[in-house]
């Protein structure tokens, strides 16, 4: 089922384990070159807690089940912290293609709430596929153009 970056931010991130509300969706990590989130982000700034995908055992409209409290952890590299800063987020990125040409910005992002696996980007009015994102820094989000002009 596909969700979206945009839509996921505040839903309520629960224990499995305790039923108990440990947080609320920040942000998620992405993996560039997996194509996937890695981490969700619960929480925002110095005290942003991570849990990584594989920990995640249910992506809902209502909220986000974790195996239980244990799966939290602190940024563990500059990466990690750079996104908990709010450094690599997709939406609202400036696009590029591989050759310097904008695009606009990323409006938001769709992925497979059961895999993580990124969908596709929206870009204004254009739906692009995930496949053709080759990477983001805090200036901008580069595609290949070959894969944007198909679609």
């Amino acid at each position: 089922m596909s969700e979206s970056v945009r839509a996921s931010s505040g839903r309520k991130v629960v224990s499995r384990a305790t039923a108990t509300e440990v947080g609320a969706v920040g942000r998620l990590l992405v993996n560039v070159d997996q194509h996937r989130i890695s981490a969700v982000m619960i929480g925002r700034g110095k005290k942003v807690q991570l849990v990584d995908w594989a920990s995640v055992t249910g992506f809902g409209p209502d909220a986000v089940l974790v195996v239980d409290e244990g799966a939290l952890r602190s940024p563990s590299d500059d990466r990690e912290t750079a996104a908990a800063e709010g450094k690599l987020d997709l939406v609202g990125k400036r696009v590029l293609t591989e050759r310097g040409n904008e695009l606009g910005q990323i409006d938001d992002v769709t992925f497979d709430g059961v895999t993580g696996a990124l969908e596709d980007l929206l870009i204004g009015d254009r739906r692009v596929p995930a496949a053709s994102l080759l990477g983001c820094g805090s200036y901008a989000a580069v595609l290949d153009e070959s894969q944007v002009a198909q679609s």
